[in-house]
């Protein structure tokens, strides 16, 4: 088996290993895995080296004590180390995590956006997730959430009256939509895509989406009250039109942008 020797470095950033120690048992473990034989502290130490890690043999030879204590090694005679069924199921899950790791991080590079047409492009997922997530509001949102969905509409109504910017209200009103699906993948994917659509959109000096508060306060009651009343079709079809009615203010203003260029 070949093995993939990741960065030290890196793999602390992942947060998965609290100390460099769990690290270590780590690296070790999936050495002593890829090589399938009884293993000793001078061939551990070689591989550790691919990991650019530098490390005494006594220091290895402590580490596997500690190993054999938790039973993820044990001892065969004088040849090494083997991994034992506790230490293979530690090393599986950890890689599990770590691969789950690597793909959210990829995914938070995938939407992060920077121009207008990916703005576009964001809303329109926006849109596919927030229908069905009015849907599943309508049907399963409890009284309690319904009440603090209404509570978000009178602070947006708040903000619009008083001439504030009323971005982060409105962001928040489809938050708590969102989680009142129930469904927690589709919150988490709304969730990275409204965080994303809070950074763009604080670097824009002018959105047209920040001017039609008043037009976009009223589509919330409407969605808020379709909800509490338990018309999920209803619910679906006005948070369909009302982020159709973003993406389009969106791309008006980027074909403006265009057209002055």
């Amino acid at each position: 088996m070949n093995i993939i020797y990741p960065d030290e470095k890196k793999l602390m950033q992942t947060g998965l290993f609290k100390t460099r120690t769990e690290m270590f048992n780590y690296l070790l473990v999936k050495c002593m895995h890829a090589k399938d034989e009884p293993l000793g502290s001078w061939v551990l130490k070689a591989e550790l080296e691919n990991f650019n890690i530098e490390c005494s043999t006594a220091t290895i030879g402590r580490y596997l004590k500690e190993m054999d204590t938790m039973e993820f090694t044990i001892q065969k005679g004088n040849q090494g180390r083997v991994l034992t069924p506790t230490g293979l199921a530690w090393l599986e899950e950890v890689e599990e995590r770590l691969a789950r790791a690597k793909m959210r991080d990829e995914l938070s590079r995938a939407i992060q956006v920077t121009e207008y047409d990916e703005l576009i492009h964001l809303l329109h997922m926006r849109k596919v997730l927030e229908t069905e997530a009015a849907r599943l509001a309508a049907l399963f949102a409890t009284e309690e959430e319904i009440r603090h969905l209404r509570e978000l509409v009178e602070i947006h109504q708040k903000y619009i009256e008083d001439n504030q910017d009323p971005t982060q209200p409105a962001l928040d009103f489809h938050e708590v939509v969102a989680e009142m699906s129930h469904n927690k993948f589709m919150t988490a994917m709304l969730n990275m895509l409204i965080f994303e659509e809070k950074l763009i959109e604080s670097n824009f000096k002018t959105l047209v989406t920040r001017e039609r508060g008043r037009v976009y306060v009223r589509e919330h009651d409407e969605i808020a009250h379709a909800i509490e009343i338990r018309d999920a079709h209803k619910a679906a079809r006005l948070m369909q039109a009302h982020v159709q009615k973003l993406c389009s203010a969106i791309n008006e203003q980027a074909s403006e942008r265009s057209g002055r260029k």
